[in-house]
Parts: C-alpha cells; structure tokens; sequence
C-alpha cells in the first residue's frame, strides 16, 4: 500500500514539467495562455497608403484593421476604383442620402463630392435626403455580386 503514493508521485511529476505554458499568464476563467499586456507607449502598426495595397488586408501576412483607428481613411471615388482596396477594411466619410425601407433595410447611401456608393448595415439615425450631417464609417469594400466590378462598403462596428 506504501507503492500508491510513490507511484502517484512518480506520474505527477513529468506530467508538470511538461506543461508548455509554464510562466505565460492566465485567464481563470479560459485555459487558454495568453500574451501579457502591450507595454505603455506601444505603438500601432504603421498606417500604410491604402493606394499602394501595403500594410492591409488578410493575405500575405499583413495587416487587418479590427478598430477604425488603424483603417486608412478613403475618399468614396477611391473605394469604388482602386483595386488594391477591395476586400479592405477602411473609414469612409460623407454624408448619408438615402436609406432603404422594407426588404432594403439595412441598405443606404453614402455620398461625397458627387461620388455615391451603397452601404449595407446599420443606417445612422441622420440618414436622408436632406441631411447635411458628415460621419466616418468603417467598412470593408466588397464586390455587389460575385465577379462584379461595382462595389458597396459592408459597415463595421465602430
């Protein structure tokens, strides 16, 4: 009977020094290791020239805005020419000018200096026809339909 805890003992042990997340902070409350917390004064990966198509998107490792403080701002012609923006997630300004009702919910207009494009998702509480009012939208630049070169901005929570 003295053998049980011997060999218990003998089992625990390189069961813990095997743990690979030995010194890494924990969350109780999630198994799971996670990082420390950024230093003060880190800084945020550089903002690059949307334009250019460096330092965005999900490819190629680079890049992906999560916050609208780390997505370039475009004006709404560049949204609907420049290539190297589809698929990316960007602040667009202007003005709302039209919102959709029943089956179009959800579906709204975005104008600036005469370039409009549409957006799907939540329609700011100023949107109509005779709003004045500009804001900043983050977004993702997406094609209308499969294979489309038109393009409409799928709103993001800000």
């Amino acid at each position: 009977m003295r053998r049980c805890p011997l060999v218990l003992f003998l089992i625990l042990i390189p069961i813990h020094a095997c743990r690979s997340s030995a010194g890494t902070a924990r969350n109780p409350g999630n198994p799971t290791p996670v990082a420390d917390p950024a230093e003060p004064g880190a800084v945020a990966p550089p903002e690059a020239d949307p334009a250019a198509g460096a330092g965005m998107g999900a490819g190629e490792g680079r890049f992906v805005p999560v916050r609208p403080d780390q997505a370039p701002l475009v004006h709404i012609q560049e949204a609907l020419e420049a290539d190297s923006l589809l698929g990316r997630r960007v602040r667009v300004s202007g003005r709302c000018t039209a919102a959709g009702a029943g089956r179009r919910a959800g579906s709204w207009t975005l104008e600036e200096a005469g370039s409009t494009i549409e957006v799907r998702g939540l329609v700011p509480s100023s949107c109509g026809a005779s709003s004045t009012v500009a804001l900043t939208i983050f977004a993702q630049i997406e094609p209308t339909t499969s294979g489309s070169s038109d393009r409409l901005l799928l709103r993001l929570p800000d």
